[in-house]
């Protein structure tokens, strides 16, 4: 339904020479070079509707919705795509109400990040992000926007397992859901990890390229040529030839951080202190440990477990994949994101 009034998490801008001139460039991108210049002088002439430029900014799907709710406006009038714009008109798109979608149950959620598109979170080990049958993170998120007034949906752009822990990443419209994944598919989005695995990985760094699917068995992943092809990078931060090691990766606080210290807006160089790391559960005497910062360019269900159980690294304790049990969960932390905000175009980057 549509409003008259602006709320805080509503986009205004005015329309810029710059904006007019990207609608121009998205042109000229697809008309053959022989008509190019003929295009060039015609180009000022030409109008230029609201649908050409929310284009330059906006993926397409996500506006539809707010086009059929009236929630798009020019200069205070409800807007259509095909209303003609100029520079200086004011642009506003208003973020709708929606019903909250799982049950509010009270948590300590640890917020890393916050601002009034996206909610970050570290997860703890031993919770699912969003299961029908138990309490999950879903239930503690949906908790926080209710005392929190944000009348919206809960939507999970990243998922990590039961007992992966880090940055889970919400966003708190359909605009901005659209917006993150786009950023996630041209892998603008930034998701690193830190892991220990089993043994001495020998290279430095590499590349894991692999065709992933679902196992026959229907509970794990495996390496098929038949699979979706999966791109998982690693780094070797510390090998550990048999030394037992105690500083939890794992590691998780149960109170509420909006702290600036979380957040960085420069993309500052990786830690490699591995001060994040867990190394109380493994004590091989044996086959030594290996810690690793992980970067996923694909998002595919058990990916780096999948990969490092591949190459004869699987994650500590990560039996289901083939490690030895240690009594403890595997260990995997979403160390951090890096993403562009989608309302100032800086780049963030939040640590867990």
């Amino acid at each position: 339904m549509a409003r008259k009034t602006h709320r805080p998490d509503d986009i205004l801008w005015t329309v810029t020479a710059a904006d007019l001139e990207a609608v121009h460039t998205n042109k000229l991108a697809v008309v053959q070079p022989s008509k190019k210049q003929e295009a060039v002088k015609m180009s000022d002439s030409v109008a230029i509707s609201l649908g050409e430029v929310l284009d330059t900014r906006y993926p397409r799907k996500s506006l539809v919705k707010l086009f059929e709710e009236k929630l798009i406006h020019i200069n205070g009038h409800k807007a259509t795509p095909k209303d003609v714009i100029s520079e200086g008109d004011e642009i506003w798109i208003a973020m709708a109400k929606e019903k909250i979608d799982h049950e509010p149950i009270e948590m300590n959620l640890h917020i890393l990040y916050e601002d009034d598109d996206l909610l970050i979170v570290d997860k703890p080990a031993g919770v699912t992000v969003n299961s029908k049958d138990q309490v999950s993170l879903a239930n503690g998120v949906a908790y926080y926007f209710k005392e929190h007034g944000i009348k919206r949906k809960v939507r999970f752009l990243n998922r990590l397992d039961r007992d992966t822990t880090g940055c889970i990443v919400i966003a708190k419209s359909g605009l901005a859901q659209s917006l993150y994944q786009q950023q996630m598919d041209d892998n603008t989005f930034e998701k690193w990890y830190m892991a220990i695995v089993e043994g001495i990985v020998e290279a430095d760094e590499d590349s894991l390229v692999l065709p992933m699917d679902r196992s026959t068995d229907g509970i794990h992943y495996e390496v098929n040529p038949k699979g979706k092809e999966t791109r998982t990078d690693y780094s070797v931060l510390c090998r550990h030839q048999s030394q037992p090691v105690d500083n939890p990766v794992n590691k998780s606080e149960n109170s509420v951080d909006i702290a600036s210290k979380n957040v960085d807006i420069e993309l500052s160089d990786v830690d490699k202190s591995g001060q994040n790391v867990d190394k109380s559960v493994y004590n091989s005497q044996e086959c030594g440990y290996t810690e690793v910062l992980v970067r996923l360019y694909t998002g595919k269900t058990h990916q780096i477990r999948v990969a490092f159980s591949h190459i004869g690294h699987p994650l500590v304790g990560d039996t289901l994949y083939g490690a030895q049990p240690t009594g403890q969960p595997f260990q995997l932390r979403a160390q951090k994101v890096v993403f562009t905000h989608m309302r100032t175009g800086e780049r963030i980057t939040v640590t867990a």
